[in-house]
């Protein structure tokens, strides 16, 4: 799924796109991406819109439109977004296409048919499911360190890795990034909150601003076309197998709550008992 360096590389192009175009016309081919708060077919309620500002909320992006009418989308797990010029093809799988009077198209596409298109009243956005439940932003000045040690406080008995991936407390840390911020903080994935130092709460406090900054980068610098996920900048996500970047021992694969999670077992050893020892196990 794209997460936020991936959302934030496609927010300002999105806005460069689409502020001040028109709806001309919708396409709906897959109705199951669909979910309406407004009773009306979208092809009534979207042409003539104008979109005004394009803006993220955790895994969500917010098209607003001058018609008090917003588009929400989250893209789930293989959902993609494609500014389709005039004269270029349309992805694969795609499922629901909006042609604006610039003659572009802003086409969603999933071959999973798991990303969902809200179009909602401006006033009624939090009524999204999950959209109005987001916890601090990661990103925003509301997230100090304090606030974080207090949230830890109240999730002692998750596993940090859940902890960090919850999007109601933490807005919003997806599972790649997730892995790579306890790898930069050299925490376990299975790790008790409880058990978590003064010194490990710092080092992932400041994990989690500083490795989404460096995904961000990456994402920016690779400067794909925004139906891309560019990911081969990750030090461990996907990397079962490979050696670690900082100490050369195998990255491993685990299960966290029906999750692969990725970490090195030298960098981030286990602080409790395991079934299996990932430091003497061979690969």
């Amino acid at each position: 799924m794209p997460e936020l360096p991936d959302l934030l590389y496609m927010q300002p192009r999105l806005q460069a796109g689409l502020s001040g175009r028109r709806v001309t016309a919708v396409e709906v081919r897959q109705p199951v991406v669909l979910r309406s708060f407004i009773d009306r077919p979208p092809s009534d309620i979207l042409p003539g819109l104008q979109f005004t500002v394009v803006s993220l909320r955790g895994p969500f992006i917010r098209l607003a439109t001058d018609g008090s009418i917003d588009i929400v989308i989250n893209l789930m797990l293989a959902g993609r977004l494609q500014l389709q010029e005039p004269g270029t093809n349309a992805l694969g799988h795609c499922c629901l296409s909006l042609t604006l009077d610039s003659g572009v198209r802003l086409n969603l596409c999933d071959d999973e048919k798991m990303a969902k298109v809200y179009i909602v009243r401006s006033d009624e956005a939090s009524a999204v499911p999950r959209f109005g439940g987001q916890g601090v932003d990661v990103l925003s000045a509301a997230f100090t360190e304090d606030l974080f040690v207090t949230l830890a406080g109240r999730h002692r008995r998750k596993q940090v890795r859940v902890f960090i991936n919850d999007h109601s407390i933490l807005s919003a840390i997806g599972n790649a990034y997730a892995d790579e911020i306890l790898f930069e903080a050299r925490i376990h994935p299975k790790t008790l909150v409880a058990s978590l130092t003064p010194d490990q709460l710092g080092a992932l406090f400041r994990a989690i601003p500083g490795t989404l900054a460096w995904g961000a980068a990456a994402v920016r610098d690779a400067a794909q076309p925004i139906h891309v996920k560019v990911r081969d900048h990750m030090r461990v996500r996907n990397r079962h197998g490979a050696p670690c970047p900082r100490c050369g021992t195998t990255i491993r694969r685990e299960g966290v709550r029906g999750r692969d999670v990725f970490f090195c077992p030298s960098c981030q050893p286990a602080t409790r008992r395991h079934f299996i020892d990932w430091r003497t196990a061979g690969a």
